[in-house]
């Protein structure tokens, strides 16, 4: 019995291997023919400056090694170069790939982690929500999800949203496990890109304080301290050329908002319309907010989720890149539909990633194609709409205790 064992240990480790190998030969060929990467090679090329020639980051210098070395201009501010746009503590997860001499080879390795990041970040967010489905409806909504836009795009783009999603989930794991030391480790890990976590980051620190977690403040505030004085010992004046990139955020930063794509539509009231939605959406955050501080934790991972998708429209800037934090609301939705509804539950899920995953197709299809005038912003509107309606459908589901969630099941099974 050990031998036979053993001997399936080796196989699966040989497989493994692999898997692994011909992952970074694949990911290699796309990097060869540079069909991924843009926001990978900003993040390397700017570091790498530094690395070797001590050249800042925010330098101007260095946007001009980006377009000699890649050939391409900023993909969302057209005639200005692409620049490095985060705080330079964010340097520490593309330092290691820096001391990679060869491009393509780290651009390989570095999409290859990525796409393990997702892969995990699925993974935990099951675990996180104690989701326990059919093998089948998993693999179909994994696949879905895997495999759709808002997740592809920010592989192929190669930037720092995966490792953010990938952040904030350990952070909510070890909240949920009470490892608050690690959860405020890793939530400011999770502000290398500041303009994807904000929101979050504010409600999770109230809910800290009203829920009495010091623990996790305190480590939050001290890993963000450490991060920044090695920062300020690397390029002492960073935080002032950093606020000087904030200063100048339209040609530096994607200007995605639900206002702008009003506006496109219907330049009229378009602006005005925005502002409108943004102004409803905060009022709902506010509340909801407020309801959260003092439940537990499912009620907090329902907000921390409802947080996530309405940062989309509540007017600060974004991409359709970042949606990939979206994972988990996506699979809060699918598991209280399965939990409330074992078995239509479970395909309604399915069915609803289904519909998400060909609406972006085919709004990126005729982005690409020419088919109606070119407006990526259109991409803002599937995936925030249909989580918005699935987290109000399943709220109630979603904030109730597990006690009560099973009483419930059980008297719907007597009648």
């Amino acid at each position: 019995m050990n031998q036979s064992r053993s001997y399936i240990s080796v196989v699966v480790v040989i497989l493994a291997i692999g898997l692994v190998f011909g992952l970074v030969w694949g990911n290699y060929q796309l990097a060869k023919r540079e069909v991924t990467g843009e926001g990978f090679l900003v993040q390397w090329l700017s570091i790498r400056s530094f690395v070797v020639d001590g050249n800042s980051p925010y330098s101007d210098r260095v946007p001009s090694t980006i377009v000699k070395t890649v050939g391409f201009e900023n993909s969302f501010a057209k005639g200005n170069p692409p620049r490095y746009s985060s705080p330079l503590y964010s340097g520490i997860v593309i330092f290691p790939f820096t001391l990679i001499g060869d491009i393509t080879i780290a651009q390989a390795i570095w999409s290859s982690a990525q796409l393990l990041a997702i892969f995990i970040t699925l993974l935990v967010s099951v675990k996180l929500i104690n989701w326990k489905s059919r093998w089948y409806i998993f693999l179909l909504i994994s696949l879905f999800t895997l495999f759709s836009y808002h997740t592809v795009i920010p592989w192929l783009d190669g930037g720092l949203p995966t490792w953010v999603s990938l952040f904030l989930i350990f952070s909510f794991l070890a909240i949920r496990n009470n490892k608050y030391e690690l959860a405020g480790i890793s939530l400011a890990l999770a502000t290398i890109q500041p303009q994807m976590t904000v929101l979050l980051i504010i409600f999770i620190l109230f809910w800290a304080v009203a829920q009495r977690k010091r623990t996790m403040i305190f480590w939050f505030f001290v890993t963000l301290v450490i991060l920044s004085i090695i920062g300020l010992l690397l390029v002492p004046d960073w935080v002032m050329q950093y606020l000087r990139l904030l200063y100048n955020y339209p040609i530096n930063f994607p200007p995605g908002n639900l206002g702008m794509l009003f506006s496109n539509l219907w330049p009229g009231l378009g602006r005005q319309l925005g502002w409108l939605v943004s102004g409803i959406l905060a009022i709902v955050l506010i509340i909801e907010w407020r309801l959260a501080l003092h439940r537990d934790f499912r009620w907090f991972i329902w907000v921390a989720s409802l947080t996530m998708v309405v940062s989309q429209w509540i007017g600060i800037p974004t991409i359709p890149g970042h949606f990939v934090q979206l994972i988990l609301p996506i699979i809060l939705i699918s598991a209280m539909l399965s939990e409330h509804s074992p078995r239509g539950g479970q395909w309604l899920a399915v069915f609803i990633v289904a519909i998400l995953f060909v609406w972006e197709l085919v709004l990126y299809y005729f982005d690409i194609t020419g088919t109606q005038p070119s407006n990526q912003l259109n991409l803002m509107i599937p995936l925030p709409l249909i989580l918005l309606l699935g987290l109000y459908w399943t709220r109630w589901w979603a904030i109730k205790s597990k006690r009560l969630l099973i009483e419930e099941m059980k008297l719907g099974e007597i009648y």
